[in-house]
């Protein structure tokens, strides 16, 4: 069987009542999450209403995006902006160690397509699980070669999941389900050199994946033909972008093990390849109790990947610069003891004291590090004090992620900071009560409604 039949088949054979509960729990969380991440998208990203002028020059309809009321797009167009926007700040969920973000497209993609269709919460959990489950199995199958090769994981394997949850959602039957994700497979894009200038639009090619995904859904649903040896085959998907990928792995024990429990949740808005030295300095802070004026310098050891996605950056010179520059989130952590969407804001990135301490932050490649990449990502920091003291600290397991989870409250907290500049805090706290039983809402009507801005 090849395997976008393997995957139709679990697609179309798997129903909400075969979801183990804490599956159910993790995909509710996912939810909330991401809606939260999207609403800082909307509201902070600096970009917006270029990006939406040029979505209505591009497409109309009578779908709204889940932020407005305004039906202005087609239904492909709406998943593709809410997903730009729930990545735009990179505070969206991510895979432990494959470099891909699915809750950025899936949710989106389910939200929007279940609100035209008049889906239950049951419809939006099962098809939630059943994007991830299918976007993971790709990309960590692919890792580390599909990011090497210059390929970016949430822009081209998300495509999967956006047309796994389109189909589902819209009861494609097995074979057009396998068409979908057959032509889903020639319709996947995103290249790594985004990270490398124009991060601002990077978020983009992300949304992409979610228009492309239901638009592969849609052809299937018409009878159109799809490549079903996209992934195996020999000018298919992983040969093109990917290296040694073990066909049997990518659906062993499909449908009995569920890997969204695999998530992390991101507590800081940088890219995550950033993220274990910052939170390392700011442990050791916490733990030392010294300040920024009492450092000399900061030595970062971390994986190739991660140097250079965010070690070649030291002075950013806008807010998509500064998501990707590992000095600048050091001196945040020096500074501020924490990163937050506000900290991406020329009033902070333009600070003499965060320059200076940018200079002080050398990064370099360490090969013990990156003997344990992609499996572990990590960083080894030593702070350096004018005393002559030397603070050395290891980061592999974040706060958030599975080895090292954080709970419902403070995702729930999470989703108040990036809610409340929008959204009133009755309508916050009513919005958390639904998503938090998500599975006994027959339409989405009532929590949609409480997202538009008031």
């Amino acid at each position: 069987m090849l395997i976008t039949q393997a995957f139709a088949k679990f697609i179309n054979n798997t129903n909400y009542d075969d979801l183990p509960k804490d599956v159910i729990e993790s995909a509710k969380e996912r939810i909330l999450d991401t809606i939260g991440s999207m609403l800082a998208g909307y509201c902070g990203w600096d970009y917006k209403e270029q990006f939406l002028t040029a979505c209505r020059q591009i497409d109309s309809g009578d779908c709204s995006i889940l932020c407005d009321e305004k039906k202005e797009f087609s239904i492909a167009r709406t998943a593709m902006i809410d997903s730009t926007f729930a990545h735009a700040i990179e505070l969206d969920d991510g895979h432990k160690n494959a470099g891909v973000h699915a809750g950025a497209v899936v949710i989106p993609t389910a939200l929007n397509i279940g609100k035209e269709l008049g889906s239950s919460g049951k419809d939006i959990i099962e098809a939630v699980v059943l994007g991830y489950e299918i976007v993971y199995r790709i990309a960590s199958s692919m890792s580390p070669y599909q990011i090497q090769k210059g390929f970016h994981p949430s822009g081209n394997c998300d495509t999967f999941g956006a047309m796994a949850v389109a189909g589902k959602l819209l009861g494609l039957s097995e074979e057009q389900l396998a068409n979908g994700l057959g032509m889903a497979g020639l319709y996947a894009a995103g290249l790594m050199e985004a990270t490398v200038s124009g991060q601002q639009s990077k978020c983009i090619q992300v949304g992409n994946a979610a228009f492309n995904g239901v638009a592969a859904a849609y052809m299937a649903k018409s009878g159109m033909e799809g490549t079903i040896t996209v992934f195996e085959g020999k000018t298919g998907f992983f040969n093109a972008q990917s290296e040694k990928v073990d066909l049997e792995k990518v659906v062993l024990n499909l449908g009995k093990i569920y890997t969204i429990g695999d998530t992390y949740t991101k507590l800081y808005p940088t890219c995550r390849h950033s993220q274990p030295a910052i939170e390392a300095v700011i442990d050791s802070m916490q733990e030392h109790g010294f300040k920024y004026e009492d450092v000399e310098k900061v030595l970062v050891n971390t994986h190739q990947v991660a140097y250079d996605l965010t070690g070649k950056i030291v002075h950013p010179k806008n807010s998509g610069e500064a998501k990707f520059s590992l000095a600048y989130g050091i001196a945040l952590a020096l500074t501020e003891q924490s990163v937050g969407v506000a900290h991406l804001m020329e009033e902070y990135t333009e600070n003499s004291i965060n320059k200076e301490l940018s200079t002080l932050v050398e990064v370099k490649v360490d090969p013990e590090v990156q003997a344990l990449y992609p499996g572990r990502r990590g960083a080894i920091v030593t702070i350096c004090l004018k005393d002559g003291q030397k603070i050395v600290r290891e980061c592999y397991d974040l706060k958030g992620s599975p080895n090292n989870p954080v709970g419902f409250g403070e995702i729930k907290q999470k989703f108040v900071s990036n809610a409340k500049s929008m959204i009133t805090k009755e309508s916050i706290d009513k919005i958390i009560d639904i998503l938090n039983n998500l599975e006994k809402e027959q339409k989405l009507d009532d929590v949609l409604t409480l997202l538009k801005p008031q």
